[in-house]
């Protein structure tokens, strides 16, 4: 068997999230992925970097499939981003040793978030949170305040049972651009790892921040797992599984 890595754009607004879902009527990204290579006669588990929600993106997520030895790279490349097309994009596709694993062998990934105050044109609405915000630089504090090692417990969903909850964050940013004419923001995380929507969550709360609804000491005592203050994840719409790097 040979195994192959993609690294695969999609459209989530199309989608259940990543992971399979195995219902009626709910397709995943994982199960199109599946049933587009049992089209070329390959049955492969899907392996993937991470999982998204319904409703979020991917700019390149990075996939690991099992084929029998007769393809090659450039053919399989070939036949699948015609097939994946419209909403999944295949960007790249390369052959990998059995080893390497997307999840386990990243050293880290990036997520980013999109999101305007104002109420956009809805051609933009599935890619571009409507999300209010209050103090800009109160916001930067908070973002900052992310980066480094800490316990997310309690800015993460249930139902993971991750082995750990401690994750590093190496850089949290947000700098304002201008898409569709209106006045958008854009936040960047870079970590080792995210559990289960921290990142929706923590964007929240640093919005909930901003807005005056927590205090910066709520946020800090949460970020320090020590008490919960605020719970309402970001909306999905916004957000892009960036980039992995191993």
């Amino acid at each position: 068997m040979k195994y192959f890595a993609l690294k695969i754009a999609y459209n989530g607004a199309n989608f259940s999230g990543f992971a399979p879902q195995r219902t009626a009527g709910i397709t995943s990204v994982s199960e199109t992925l599946e049933s587009t290579l049992l089209t070329l006669g390959i049955d492969s588990p899907i392996v993937g970097a991470g999982r998204t929600d319904k409703g979020v993106h991917s700019l390149g997520m990075i996939v690991r499939i099992c084929a029998r030895d007769c393809w090659e790279s450039a053919r399989l490349y070939e036949l699948l981003v015609p097939k994946l097309y419209p909403h999944i994009k295949l960007r790249a596709l390369w052959e990998v040793s059995k080893d390497f694993h997307p999840r386990f062998s990243a050293r880290a990934r990036s997520y980013i978030y999109i999101f305007s105050p104002h109420y956009l044109l809805p051609f933009f609405a599935p890619f571009i949170a409507r999300e209010s915000l209050g103090d800009y630089h109160t916001l930067q504090e908070c973002l900052q305040l992310c980066v480094g090692e800490h316990n997310f417990a309690l800015f993460s969903k249930t139902g993971s049972n991750p082995k750990t909850t401690t994750r590093t964050i190496y850089s949290a940013c947000i700098s304002p651009r201008i898409y569709a004419g209106q006045q958008c923001y854009v936040v960047r995380l870079v970590g080792n790892g995210f559990l289960r929507a921290q990142v929706r969550l923590l964007i929240g709360a640093c919005l909930a921040v901003s807005k005056g609804i927590i205090t910066k000491d709520d946020f800090l005592a949460q970020l320090s797992a020590v008490r919960r203050s605020y719970s309402m994840p970001a909306s999905p719409q916004g957000l892009y599984f960036g980039k992995v790097w191993y």
